[in-house]
């Protein structure tokens, strides 16, 4: 009747939802996942439009899912920039570098633990007491290929510049005390000699004094074919 107040009223959500909403929690977990990240971000943008009008948690997970997709998106562009980018412009794949052996000849006193070396002049393949041998340069090659000896050890001498005789002396002493430790631990150690190299009198009085000990084949003429132990 006219004049009497409504029994009916509209009904709208309610003004609580303290629920979370189920498709925010899916965009986030898919988002996770990159091969269905999209998933994500689509889930994210439902999830969002139904909490502004209905209510309720998740705004955070939903926010998530999309920005999981958006790094997933650019992390893809970037890989694809860094590893095909290049190779597709040219038209043919990168070939691996080849790291040369060939012999690379060196001043005998340049020579470094480690090194392996072939000798020409004979020096650090005798073991017999012929005398000493002048060397100016050896050749580094690759130890795991035939070579003259390897380079263990090196050491200084210090004094006044002593007779050819106690130049030999203390160089064969002190390689051999330096080197010992190295050629006991080779499954070959009785097969390996110790050989070296000591300044000349004409290069002591530019002030050289190194001693570099070489360990050798015990078999004069013999080469060694792969690197001592460590």
């Amino acid at each position: 009747m006219p004049g009497e107040p409504s029994s009916s009223y509209g009904s709208g959500p309610p003004l609580n939802n303290d629920k979370t909403n189920g498709l925010a929690i899916g965009a986030f977990v898919t988002g996770l996942i990159p091969c269905v990240s999209l998933l994500g971000l689509i889930l994210g943008v439902i999830s969002l439009r139904q909490i502004g009008r209905l209510g309720g948690k998740g705004r955070g997970l939903a926010m998530a899912g999309i920005a999981l997709f958006c790094v997933w998106l650019a992390a893809s562009i970037a890989g694809y920039a860094l590893l095909g980018g290049d190779d597709s412009d040219k038209g043919t794949s990168a070939k691996p570098k080849i790291t040369s052996t060939k012999p690379k000849k060196v001043d005998a006193k340049k020579m470094k633990v480690g090194d392996c070396i072939n000798d020409n002049s004979g020096a650090s393949t005798s073991t017999s007491a012929d005398g000493p041998v002048e060397v100016e340069s050896v050749k580094i090659v690759p130890c795991t290929g035939p070579h003259d000896g390897e380079v263990l050890a090196a050491f200084k001498l210090g004094g006044l510049f002593p007779s050819e005789n106690e130049m030999s002396q203390k160089a064969s002493a002190g390689c051999k005390r330096l080197m010992a430790p190295r050629l006991r631990r080779d499954p070959a150690a009785a097969s390996l000699a110790t050989s070296y190299y000591y300044p000349t009198a004409e290069s002591w009085t530019r002030g050289d004094r190194d001693v570099t000990c070489v360990a050798v084949h015990a078999t004069e003429g013999k080469k060694l074919t792969r690197p001592i132990r460590r």
